[in-house]
């Protein structure tokens, strides 16, 4: 796995194009996001990680007018395991709850 900052990186460099992106980070029983919209994406992704979680892929989210469409790429370390885009997919059934927490402030502690 690249270190996290590649990921933040690759994360950003996607979002000066879009609406929105971001990291899926998955746990036993949860998904955690980073935002590109974060003040500190990397310490949050940092943080994430050491709690034990993975980073699988990018969700992004284009905006035309009122309208949102999301897609998803896992991180090219899962892009032949076929249980990370069904993984990613799956995500995006909950597009609107992960726009959402996008724009709720950040919880994360410094």
């Amino acid at each position: 796995m690249r270190n996290t900052s590649d990921l933040v990186n690759e994360m950003l460099t996607e979002a000066k194009n879009t609406y929105l992106v971001a990291i899926a980070v998955g746990f036993p029983n949860e998904t955690k996001f980073v935002f590109s919209s974060a003040k500190f994406p990397l310490i949050d992704l940092n943080k994430l990680v050491q709690m034990e979680g993975a980073p699988i892929g990018l969700l992004r989210f284009e905006k035309e007018n009122a309208i949102i469409q999301g897609s998803f790429s896992p991180f090219f370390e899962y892009e032949k395991e076929t249980w990370a885009g069904k993984y990613l997919a799956g995500l995006l059934e909950n597009a609107g709850d992960i726009l959402t927490l996008s724009q709720q402030p950040d919880l994360m502690e410094y």
